[in-house]
């Protein structure tokens, strides 16, 4: 079973082409957030997004949930709800939508990373439908991994153990240990080769960097 997330405005292509291209089958579940009280337009794409899929065989379950859009902390919150409810894979789609709902959708995939399975973007320039890796931004660093991560950066690119140890001053067995929990913390990503482990910085290790700073 498929729990598929997503904001809808006016447009259903937006719900509709991330969804066909993941893959549906009977038995998913099409989450679509809407703002509280939404006109008429938004219930029109709605429409066409459950006639679509009726079309297409499966059994499928499209749900409306309404989001508060006029206070900000009860929409993030409203949003981490349904997140909290989705059954199997979980996959968030961000196609677009209403905007006064799209930045609390943001922060709750945001925190709730490490539910969600798959992140999907569908792209208005080329209408391409992309897989994206969310960044880890809740977990804090503790502090004594900070030099290690810095150097990592400072290193601009791939990097061995070795090195990262030889640039900070460091041991060896300290910098391994660093680099079990910056990796845990989803701040860098490592790959062993030979007897060599290899060292690159991601999205979510420069976003902490940012924050160090």
């Amino acid at each position: 079973m498929r729990t598929y997330i997503s904001t809808i405005g006016y447009y259903d292509t937006r719900v509709v082409r991330p969804v066909l291209d993941h893959g549906l089958n009977a038995g998913d579940e099409v989450v679509l957030l809407r703002p509280y009280n939404d006109d008429e337009d938004g219930d029109s794409a709605v429409t066409d997004v459950k006639q679509i899929f009726s079309e297409l065989g499966p059994d499928v379950n499209v749900v409306v949930t309404q989001i508060t859009y006029d206070d900000f902390a009860t929409a993030v919150m409203e949003c981490l709800d349904v997140f909290a409810a989705a059954g199997g894979e979980t996959i968030a789609n961000f196609g677009g939508g209403p905007r006064e709902i799209f930045l609390a959708f943001s922060i709750a995939a945001l925190v709730a990373n490490e539910q969600i399975d798959t992140v999907l973007q569908f792209t208005d320039i080329d209408e391409e439908v992309r897989e994206l890796q969310l960044p880890e931004l809740i977990q804090s660093l503790p502090v004594k991994t900070h030099e290690t991560l810095r150097t990592v950066a400072k290193l601009d690119g791939e990097s061995t153990l070795p090195t990262i140890a030889d640039k900070s001053g460091q041991s060896r067995s300290t910098v391994g240990r660093h680099l079990d929990e910056l990796e845990a913390a989803g701040t860098i990503k490592t790959e062993k080769r030979m007897k060599t482990r290899h060292v690159e910085l991601t999205l979510g290790g420069r976003l902490q960097l940012f924050r160090l700073r």
